[in-house]
């Protein structure tokens, strides 16, 4: 038995850290984080609606591109909760269906990246650095715990590639046309996906075909196999380019948005938003969901490697061109150019735009390890030594305040109309001490977070004020300016609140729950 786990370490580690991944990506993923995200909330009622009635909460019928708000949603991550509440929920929705598709995206995303890293280094020990990087390093635990939709095309960027590697390797037509159906399935996964991809299919082929490792014929027969599996994505950008009328295929209604942001794009800030997109991706942005500023995304102790992997990779790249050799990093390279020149054409300060380009900073961290390694020969056993014991400490810190200590609610950012604390046991209490009162939520005037944990027909989704008095009402709906003051009615009303809280001395306090909301009731 020794010599058997001897002679497998290698498997048997891959494994072990297979398993944590699974650990860390579904433990308490219901109550971590312990907010629901706006995003979170509309996808999960859209989906809810698709399900049972066939029409997203705007009554459009199956429509290709959900709305969502003044914009829309990408169509893999919901109809994939369609799916999981047909088949699974029988029909219901919970906190963990909506982000069970996020956290099976991330161990996907730990398989595809460990064997690419693989192909390209076939060096057992760099792969298994790759496998520790994607299991524990903050940004691939936490992008995989909540349900943004965008944060799909993480995974399927990497799955693409790793076929795409796959190709380069063995050079058969079917592996090179597989690819095209996994980028063209990738283009479901976020809008930004529409340019990005174009953009790293024309540079990679132009490389490709440089380096004698594909024919003109296979890219167009590459780029038929994208177009044919992303045909209705292409009609989608038709009607919404042209303004086109609805186009009915397969059962679904493709037409355009009632909003997108094809004219926040601009050349202007470029340069600016280069600067501000690398800064953002490898430190923290605003929002807490995505990383926290004590650790960054990817541990500031990995930052150097990651920069020094890029030269590197840059440096392989021209390289490539003296020796006439093609290199496999190349494809990473190529990936995060046109990723970051996509992002950069508008301003932000959100890292989910760039959440694809992660992958291309796992093997700019190997590269730039391997680099280091092989400056260091002499002292190389010394320097790894400390480096695996300083990222041991980052990860041993971060795992302790994620698990233990973390919470949205405590953070200055709450509250806003971009997270919601779950109130279903505060219902639940007030149904089992006041009967059947009607109860009003305090949702931050956004109706999905109530409609998410209490859903409706879509075709009853009318607003309060619109409401005739005849009209049968849901018993739980949205507090708001217009809320009604009864004596029959309990009152849910976040803290911070106090406008509302003070708007009448009639009120009495019947609960203090927690330290996020209060219950209210109206004296008679």
């Amino acid at each position: 038995m020794k010599n058997l786990c001897k002679q497998n370490w290698y498997q048997i580690t891959l494994l072990f850290l297979f398993c944590v991944t699974v650990f860390l990506r579904f433990y308490k993923l219901t109550v971590l984080p312990d907010v629901l995200h706006i995003d979170e909330a509309a996808l999960g009622y859209n989906s809810w609606c698709l399900a049972n009635y066939g029409t997203d909460r705007y009554l459009n019928v199956l429509p290709f591109y959900p709305q969502n708000f003044y914009g829309g949603q990408s169509p893999l991550y919901t109809y994939l909760v369609v799916l999981l509440i047909k088949f699974f929920g029988k029909g219901n929705l919970s906190v963990f269906l909506v982000r069970f598709p996020a956290a099976f995206a991330s161990l996907l995303l730990w398989i595809t990246g460990t064997r690419s890293m693989s192909l390209i280094f076939d060096n057992k020990k760099i792969t298994l650095a790759a496998a520790l990087f994607l299991c524990f390093c903050p940004y691939f635990v936490m992008s995989g715990r909540y349900a943004l939709d965008c944060n799909l095309m993480l995974c399927c960027i990497s799955c693409s590639v790793l076929v795409l590697l796959l190709y380069l390797k063995t050079g058969k037509l079917h592996t090179l046309l597989l690819s095209g159906v996994c980028f063209g399935i990738s283009l479901y996964s976020y809008a930004l996906s529409y340019l990005i991809i174009p953009v790293f299919l024309v540079l990679i082929s132009l490389y490709m075909l440089y380096h004698k490792k594909i024919t003109f014929s296979r890219i167009l027969l590459w780029a038929v196999s994208v177009c044919i599996t992303a045909l209705p994505v292409i009609l989608f950008a038709y009607t919404l380019l042209f303004h086109a009328e609805p186009i009915h295929f397969l059962g679904f209604t493709i037409s355009p948005i009632s909003g997108n942001r094809m004219d926040e794009i601009s050349f202007s800030s470029l340069g600016a938003n280069l600067w501000n997109n690398l800064k953002i991706t490898l430190t923290y942005s605003i929002y807490p969901m995505d990383s926290v500023d004590k650790f960054y995304t990817l541990y500031p102790v990995s930052i150097p490697f990651i920069l020094l992997g890029m030269l590197c990779s840059v440096y392989d790249f021209g390289n490539s061109f003296r020796t006439r050799c093609f290199h496999s990093g190349t494809v990473y390279l190529f990936y995060f150019i046109s990723c970051s020149f996509v992002v950069a054409l508008t301003p932000t300060d959100h890292l989910y735009r760039a959440n694809s380009i992660y992958i291309c900073y796992l093997f700019f961290f190997l590269r730039g390890i391997r680099a280091c390694c092989d400056f260091f020969t002499v002292y190389r056993k010394a320097f790894l030594s400390i480096l695996a014991y300083g990222y041991v400490l980052w990860i041993a810190s971060f795992m302790r305040y994620y698990y233990t200590i973390y919470s949205v609610l405590d953070l200055h950012t709450y509250a806003n109309s971009f997270y919601f604390a779950d109130i279903s046991d505060i219902v639940t209490y007030i149904d089992e001490n006041l009967g059947d009162e009607e109860i009003y939520a305090d949702c931050v005037d956004v109706e999905e977070f109530l409609y998410f944990y209490y859903p409706i027909s879509p075709y009853e989704r009318v607003p309060l004020s619109a409401r005739e008095e005849d009209d049968e009402i849901p018993k739980h709906y949205i507090l708001n300016a217009s809320t009604p003051l009864s004596p029959s009615a309990a009152y849910i009303v976040r803290k911070e609140n106090q406008e509302f809280i003070s708007y009448s001395e009639r009120f009495r306090t019947f609960l203090p729950y927690g330290r996020i909301f209060t219950v209210l009731l109206i004296l008679f």
